[in-house]
Parts: C-alpha cells; sequence; structure tokens
C-alpha cells in the first residue's frame, strides 16, 4: 500500500516596485526617451498619462519600444497612441501586474507628437515596473 503525502508548495512572487518618471515633453515630432531602464532589465507598463495645462488645441501623442523614428517604423512595438483634448488630458489603461506591454531587454520606451506638435510642454507621466 502506498501512502501519499500532502506537500505545501509556496512560491516566491518577484518584487514588485512600481516607479513614475514625470517628463516634460519636447515641442516638435522627434522621437524623446520617456523612461530608461536599468542595465540589463525591461520595462513593463502599467499606465501612461500626459497632461496639457496651457490651452494648446488637440494633440497625439504616439507610444513605443525602441528607438524608432515613429510607431509606425516597428508596429509590434506600439503600446498606445493618446489623444490629447485641448487643456486636458489623455491616458491608457491600466494594466494589471504582469499585464502590460513589455519592451526587450535594455530596450527604452519612446514618445513622439504625430501630426502638428504642440506649442506647450505637455506632462508625460509614466508608470512602470523593470523585470529582469
Amino acid at each position: 500500500m502506498s501512502t501519499r503525502r500532502n506537500r505545501r508548495i509556496t512560491s516566491r512572487r518577484r518584487d514588485y516596485a512600481v516607479l513614475l518618471n514625470a517628463h516634460d515633453s519636447n515641442t516638435s515630432n522627434t522621437r524623446e526617451a520617456i523612461a530608461i531602464p536599468n542595465k540589463g532589465k525591461r520595462i513593463r507598463v502599467l499606465r501612461i498619462r500626459a497632461i496639457q495645462e496651457g490651452a494648446d488645441g488637440r494633440h497625439l501623442y504616439e507610444v513605443y519600444f525602441g528607438t524608432g523614428s515613429a510607431i509606425t517604423t516597428n508596429p509590434g512595438k506600439a503600446v498606445d497612441i493618446l489623444d490629447i483634448p485641448n487643456l486636458g488630458e489623455a491616458s491608457t489603461r491600466t494594466f494589471l501586474r504582469e499585464e502590460g506591454p513589455r519592451g526587450l531587454r535594455d530596450e527604452l520606451l519612446s514618445g513622439r507628437w504625430a501630426g502638428t506638435p504642440p506649442t506647450t510642454v505637455h506632462k508625460i507621466m509614466v508608470e512602470y515596473t523593470e523585470e529582469s
């Protein structure tokens, strides 16, 4: 007759530290780095929020991984396009733990204005985690 033992399996969860990078956007159509991971780490996006503090009209802001000149350079690395209303704010959906878009090791998160760039600086806030 065999006996079966009940064993308790304990799993170790990864450390979960949410990072916030508040960034003042540029006022041109050139790409800018909005979040840079530490060496050997990957960025996992939780939420990206853009705020327009001064009246400047409606603008579109592309967010993607890598150093391409636009979101269309590599559509597979796209995160979102934020539609920012005049004197308003826009954000991506909020992703749950381990569910948001994730870049490659040492791959930065980039952003750029699509179409006509704004004449005023916008605040871009990136909430993310770093994974190994």
